[in-house]
């Protein structure tokens, strides 16, 4: 993660004053979703799928569907980039594995446009599995850190914890747009 990849980045944090307030906690942590264990990312990432499956189950179609996503990748990034800063300094690290809100965003980016397969007509379980799938190739294309995602995440505070995981959705996006459009 972010806190290996970069030793000066590591020792600015180490030199911040603990903030006195602990209440952002609840806003980074996505409503404390992020102090689940094990992989509080994995964890992270429930959230917006289950909205996402929600909204193909009561027929949110496009665009409509990606605008709310847009609103709600935009409400999870502001967030970070303003509270940050305070969560590398309460956490002690320069991207803290309780701070979520970075799931929020990718998973929400990974799911902009996204066509639904034609086999999934509107059955519930398939409906599921493709959410399932959307989820599972995120969380692979956030975990891998390929390029650009490990430069991304050195970038200071909110930015570092937030943009690795854009460009992780980016990449989940583009991944699932071609296999959905080429071959389902």
């Amino acid at each position: 993660m972010g806190h290996h990849s970069n030793i000066a980045l590591a020792a600015r944090v180490a030199a911040l004053p603990k903030p006195a307030a602990s209440w952002p906690k609840w806003i980074v942590t996505g409503g404390g979703v992020g102090f689940l264990k094990p992989a509080p990312g994995s964890w992270g990432t429930v959230p917006p799928a289950v909205i996402f499956l929600l909204m193909l189950l009561l027929d949110v179609r496009d665009p409509l569907r990606s605008v709310i996503f847009i609103a709600f990748a935009l409400l999870a990034s502001i967030l970070l980039i303003v509270w940050g800063k305070w969560a590398a300094a309460y956490f002690r690290q320069p991207d803290p594995s309780q701070v979520i809100l970075d799931e929020y965003a990718g998973f929400a980016v990974t799911v902009l446009w996204m066509p639904t397969p034609t086999w999934c007509g509107h059955d519930p379980l398939r409906l599921f599995l493709f959410t399932a799938a959307l989820y599972i190739l995120f969380r692979a294309t956030d975990t891998l850190k390929l390029p650009p995602c490990r430069v991304l995440e050195r970038l200071p505070w909110g930015w570092g914890i937030l943009c690795d995981d854009l460009a992780a959705g980016i990449q989940a996006n583009l991944i699932a747009q071609l296999v959905i459009r080429q071959w389902l």
